[in-house]
C-alpha cells in the first residue's frame, strides 16, 4: 500500500511544516520525487513566481507560468517539470494543521474540476513576499519560529481562499464539519476504489445519507460522489496504461472491475479513446518528447 511506503514520514510532518525553495528550476525534495509520478501523505502547496513548465494531476497535464499555485491533497498521483528559470516555494504540512485554521483550506485541496490558481498579477510579488517570510522564519531556531512559521501558512491559505473566490453558503461550524466529511470521503476513495464501487459503502462509513454527501461533494468539486469515483478510477486506469505494460484485461482486473465492456464504455466517454488507442497514444506521446 502507498500509505505504507510514506507511513514513517507522517510524524515528521505533523505540527510540522517543510518548506523547499525552487531555485533555476531545481529544489531538494524530502523524497527526490517531485520529476517522476509519485504520491504523498501529506498536503502541498507548489508556487511558481517566477517560470514555466508541466504539472500532470490524476492524469491531467497543467501547463504553468508566473504565478500559479497548484494544491496537492494526500495521496494525488503526481508529476511535476521545472523550466531552468523556475522560482518558488514547496510547501509540505500534515492536516492537523489545516484542523488549526478553522477555514475552507482543506476544500481547496480537493477541488478536482481545478487543481491550480493563477494569482492575479498585481498580486505575484506581495504573495512571493509571504512565502519568503515563511521560509526564512522556519529557517530560524529559536522558540517562536515554529509559531510565526504556522501563522504565515495561514495568511497564505486565507490569501489562496480568496484568489479562488469559494461561496460561503454554510455556517462556519458547518462548513468545517462538511470539510472534515468531504476530506474522509476522499481519502476512502483512495484507499478502497479498486473493491469498493458502490456508494453505500462510503455513506456508511462515514454515517451519513447519500443525499447529504452528494450535496457535500458537489459543492466542494462540481461531481456527484459517483463520478467523483468514476473519475478517479478512470485516470488511475490512464495512468496504469500510460507508464505500465499490464495489458488491458490486466488492468481491469488491477483496477477491480468485472465487466470489461462497462470499463471501456466508461473510459472511452472519459477520454475519447478506447484503452487501447489512448496506450498507443500516450506511448507516442513519451516516446518522441
Amino acid at each position: 500500500m502507498i500509505k505504507n511506503e510514506f507511513e514513517k514520514l507522517i510524524k515528521k510532518y505533523d505540527k510540522k511544516i517543510v518548506i523547499d525553495k525552487i531555485v533555476d528550476g531545481k529544489y531538494n525534495t524530502i523524497n527526490n520525487y517531485s520529476t517522476i509520478l509519485h504520491r504523498h501523505v501529506f498536503y502541498q502547496i507548489v508556487w511558481i513566481a517566477k517560470g514555466s513548465g508541466t504539472h500532470m494531476i490524476e492524469g491531467q497535464n497543467y501547463v504553468y507560468s508566473d504565478g500559479t499555485i497548484f494544491l496537492l491533497a494526500p495521496y494525488y498521483l503526481h508529476k511535476i517539470s521545472y523550466d531552468k528559470n523556475v522560482q518558488g516555494y514547496v510547501i509540505s504540512f500534515c492536516d492537523s494543521l489545516l484542523d488549526r485554521f478553522q477555514n475552507k483550506s482543506t476544500l481547496l485541496f480537493h477541488n478536482i474540476e481545478k487543481a491550480y490558481i493563477e494569482v492575479p498579477n498585481k498580486e505575484v510579488e506581495l504573495l512571493n513576499d509571504e512565502f519568503k517570510l515563511l521560509n526564512h522564519y522556519s529557517i530560524t531556531n529559536t522558540s517562536i519560529s515554529q509559531s510565526i512559521v504556522q501563522d504565515y501558512l495561514h495568511i497564505i491559505l486565507t490569501k489562496i481562499n480568496g484568489f479562488k473566490s469559494l461561496k460561503e453558503n454554510d455556517s462556519v461550524q458547518a462548513q468545517t464539519n462538511n470539510t472534515k466529511i468531504l476530506e474522509q470521503f476522499v481519502l476512502l476513495v483512495r484507499q478502497h476504489y479498486t473493491e469498493e464501487k458502490q456508494l453505500h459503502f462510503y455513506t456508511s462509513q462515514l454515517a451519513i445519507s447519500q443525499k447529504k454527501l452528494n450535496q457535500i461533494v458537489r459543492n466542494a468539486t462540481g461531481l456527484t460522489p459517483a463520478k467523483f469515483l468514476e473519475t478517479y478510477i478512470l485516470n488511475e486506469a490512464a495512468r496504469i496504461l500510460r507508464y505500465s505494460d499490464l495489458s488491458v484485461k490486466q488492468t481491469v482486473a488491477e483496477l477491480g472491475y468485472s465487466d470489461s465492456s462497462y470499463f471501456i464504455k466508461a473510459f472511452k466517454k472519459q477520454f475519447k479513446k478506447t484503452p487501447t488507442e489512448y496506450r498507443k497514444s500516450a506511448k507516442f506521446n513519451l516516446n518522441t518528447k
